[in-house]
């Protein structure tokens, strides 16, 4: 929950940079490695399904960035609502994963949110003329690009 409270009480101490959102993406992406290692260190059998899924947002995650630093020399970092819709799902399901070890339609749901959250953040990398952090949504853009 940390995750999307932490901009909120930056913003009303107006403390926000555009370095501070950089490092807190950076730390969202550690702290979700981290408890994804955790969770195949206490739940092995469910790496074969989970893991390839994983795989594939990370990617993702990892193209997006590559192609924002091509594109401005800076790395990507929307932290739009999607992203923060995914994060609330991605909870509950590490949730469900660490007490239960047993996948359900959560998973999915979930790995899809995660799909279209990268899909989003790359459209808005690719719409933007000059980096921008904070972008709430693509659509948000309009002519603002």
């Amino acid at each position: 929950m940390s995750d999307i409270f932490d901009g909120v009480i930056a913003r009303r101490l107006k403390v926000v940079t555009p370095t501070l959102r950089r490092w807190d993406g950076r730390a969202d992406v550690i702290f979700w490695l981290s408890a994804a290692l955790a969770l195949w260190l206490m739940h092995t059998a469910l790496a074969a399904m989970v893991g390839p899924l994983v795989l594939i947002l990370l990617v993702l995650e990892i193209a997006n960035h590559a192609v924002s630093f091509a594109r401005f020399r800076r790395e990507a970092s929307p932290h739009h609502w999607l992203s923060k819709l995914f994060c609330l799902c991605l909870w509950a399901l590490f949730v469900q994963l660490f007490v239960s070890g047993q996948a359900s339609w959560l998973l999915w749901l979930t790995f899809g949110l995660g799909m279209l959250s990268q899909i989003e953040a790359f459209a808005i990398t690719m719409r933007l003329k000059t980096w921008r952090c904070d972008v709430p949504s693509v659509f948000a853009l309009g002519r603002q690009v």
